[in-house]
Parts: C-alpha cells; sequence; structure tokens
C-alpha cells in the first residue's frame, strides 16, 4: 500500500484538529501519537519488500540479528578489537553487540528494530517539543520527515542508532552538559562510525561561534558546491580515508551516475533559503537558532555527494535532519505574523506535492509478505 499517503492524511488532519485551539500541551499530545505511528510503521515493516524495493538493508540487518545470536561474546569482543583497534572490520560492532543482548529477549527482528525506532523518535519528539512554538511547525517537521527522510531510515536500523544518539548529544551540548554530550556521542560511533561527522558542528556549538563565523562559513560551502558536485569521489575517498573502514572506499571508486539532481536541488535551495531568511542580526539574537544553524554549511556541502553514490545522503542526513527545526525558525524570521500561516501553507502544500508526485514507496506489514 501507498503508506505515505495515509500518514500524510492522518498527521495533517490531526494536526488541523490539535491545532484549532493550540497549546503546549496539545503540541505534546501531536508528537506523541504522531511518533508513535512512525515507529510502527517502521518497525512492522516487511524486510523482504525491502529488499525489492530499497536495496537489501533491512534483510542484511535482519540476518545480522539472526547471526548475532550464533556468536560468542567472545567472538564479538575479537571483532570490536579488530574493528577499533587493527581497523580492518566490515561493520561497527555495536549492532551486533546489542542484537546480541536483545536476542536474550526475544528472537523477533520486529521487537529489535522497534527499539532503533524508539532510540531515534524520542529524542526526536523532545527536541521538535522544546523548540517549536506552534502546531504548524510540526506539521512542517513530520511532512519533512515523510517526504525527505522517512525512505532513508525506514530500512537502515544502524544510522537510526547512531542518530538518535546524536540527537541526544545536541540536546545534552544545548545543555551545556558537555561530558554527557561526549557519551551520547560515543554511544552513536559503535553503531554507524560515520556518526563522527557529528562532532564537527558540536564542536562549533560547544565553542558558540559568532553569527558572522557562521554566516562566512556557509556562503563559503555555497562557493564549494562545485567542488563537492564535480569530484564528490575525491570528498568521499577522504572521508573513507579518516573513517578507517576499506569498504567505504568502495563508494568513491564508481563511476559518477549524475543522479539525485531534484535531491540535490531541492537541499541547495533550502540551504540559500536559509541563507537568505536567517540575517545576521537573528543569530545574534536567538541562541537556539545561532546552534541549530550550524548544521547548515555542513548539509550544503555533503549534499551533492549523493551524485556519485546513493548511500551518500546518509551523511547529510546528520545535518538536513535539523531543517525540520530551521525552516520554521527561517519562515518566521523572513514573514510577519500576519503572513505565516500562508506561508506554512504554501510550504507544507509543496512537500505534500512533492510526496505525491514522488511516491513509490509502496509498503507491506511484516504478516504480509
Amino acid at each position: 500500500m501507498h503508506v505515505k499517503i495515509y500518514e500524510l492524511v492522518f498527521i495533517l488532519i490531526l494536526g488541523l484538529l490539535l491545532g484549532s485551539n493550540d497549546s503546549k500541551k496539545k503540541r505534546l499530545c501531536y508528537i506523541v501519537i504522531c511518533s508513535f505511528v512512525f515507529v510502527f510503521i517502521g518497525s512492522m515493516r516487511s524486510p523482504e519488500w525491502m529488499e525489492m524495493q530499497y536495496g537489501i538493508d533491512t534483510m542484511a540487518y535482519n540476518e545480522m540479528y539472526a547471526r548475532a545470536q550464533d556468536m560468542s561474546w567472545s567472538e564479538i569482543w575479537f571483532d570490536f578489537k579488530l574493528r577499533y583497534f587493527v581497523g580492518n572490520g566490515d561493520f561497527d560492532i555495536g549492532y551486533t553487540a546489542l542484537s546480541k543482548l536483545i536476542g536474550y529477549i526475544t528472537d523477533e527482528y520486529c521487537f529489535f528494530s522497534m527499539l532503533a525506532d524508539l532510540i531515534f523518535f524520542i529524542p526526536l519528539g523532545i527536541m521538535l517539543y522544546r523548540y517549536s512554538t506552534s502546531m504548524k511547525q510540526l506539521m512542517f517537521a513530520f511532512v519533512f520527515y515523510i517526504a525527505l527522510i522517512q525512505m532513508y531510515l525506514i530500512g537502515g536500523a544502524r544510522q537510526m542508532f547512531a542518530i538518535g544518539f546524536d540527537i541526544m548529544a545536541l540536546l545534552a551540548l544545548f545543555d551545556k552538559k558537555t561530558i554527557r554530550a561526549l557519551i551520547f556521542l560515543l554511544l552513536g560511533i559503535p553503531f554507524h562510525f560515520s556518526s563522527l561527522l557529528f562532532l564537527l558542528p558540536m564542536i562549533m556549538i560547544w565553542a558558540d561561534i559568532k553569527p558572522r563565523f557562521l554566516k562566512t562559513l556557509h556562503v563559503l560551502f555555497l562557493l564549494l558546491i562545485p567542488v563537492s558536485l564535480l569530484m564528490p569521489n575525491q570528498v568521499i575517498l577522504f572521508l573513507a580515508g579518516l573513517s578507517g573502514v576499506d569498504k567505504y572506499s568502495h563508494y568513491g571508486s564508481q563511476v559518477i551516475q549524475g543522479g539525485a539532481v531534484t535531491y540535490i536541488i531541492l537541499i541547495e535551495l533550502l540551504s540559500i533559503f536559509c541563507a537568505v531568511a536567517i540575517k545576521r542580526k537573528d543569530l545574534s539574537d536567538d541562541e537556539v537558532l545561532r546552534k541549530f544553524y550550524t548544521m547548515v554549511p555542513f548539509f550544503t556541502f555533503f549534499a551533492p555527494l549523493i551524485r556519485s553514490n546513493g548511500s551518500m545522503d546518509r551523511i547529510t542526513l546528520y545535518f538536513y535532519l535539523y531543517i525540520v527545526i530551521l525552516i520554521p525558525y527561517a519562515l518566521d524570521c523572513m514573514f510577519k505574523k500576519s503572513e505565516r500561516g500562508p506561508a506554512y501553507a504554501f510550504t507544507i502544500g509543496a512537500l505534500v506535492l512533492l510526496i505525491v508526485l514522488n511516491d513509490q514507496f509502496i509498503y507491506y506489514f511484516f504478516w504480509q509478505r
């Protein structure tokens, strides 16, 4: 079934109903209900369907979960040393270790998958609750998730763990809990080593980079778009060298396909919109906005890497995820209070149209296939 259409109808109607008399309590209710729906859909998907539609990731994770139950802890410890001390391991070992641990409770992969979804959606929900001020902002956030995030995370449990821990690290850093933030970051790395890239904006947030530098960096990365667009393989190989995982080098050794043009254009247009709408004064006046804006230069530069390999969208995801917060801030900066309603309606409508026109997201529950 075309699950995205059902999701859209549900979150839009629920948002309109609860938003008729907007309040913090109703926004919390909306976040909890929508997150529950996304967790259910994510964890109850059919691995066989995912193999047919989006490659073998989910099927492979299912098999990894089953294989972990047959491994001993000494084997897992050996793989840990091989990966992090020798640098020859194929996968980050956190997923295997947690699979083994949860396997003592249940053999069903869907319950393990549910844990991955919860580790992502609980911190995401906390972030949205803390830093949203209206129901229309939340409606935008969830429509954006359906349009540009769900497809990548629904089949990639390892990165859901990593991004969930990164959001926790960011929230801890916002609370000025630096040690806690580093602990959460370190917890994410054994699930997906690429999450180490999130250390870059965390350092900038911790150092409280000034608005002038942030704006300058954003402009610089906009100017560097031709570099990541025309030489994506070289950038990928550089990142692979930093990761210490040989298999990642394969991503930068392929023939450039020239695909994902719509995705690249959309991300870069959103980046330019943030540059235009959010002024230096806005960054000076709003500390929270300044911290979230730190993500913009990074997704600006990394987005074109998908031109070489589709898996590179997962690197960009560490940063462009925060568009769910940034665009509402940008709309509020650009438009007067009386103009914001139509602006949000137009923005959400554009995302809905994008979903409807590009919906090839055929979904089956695990008991259907």
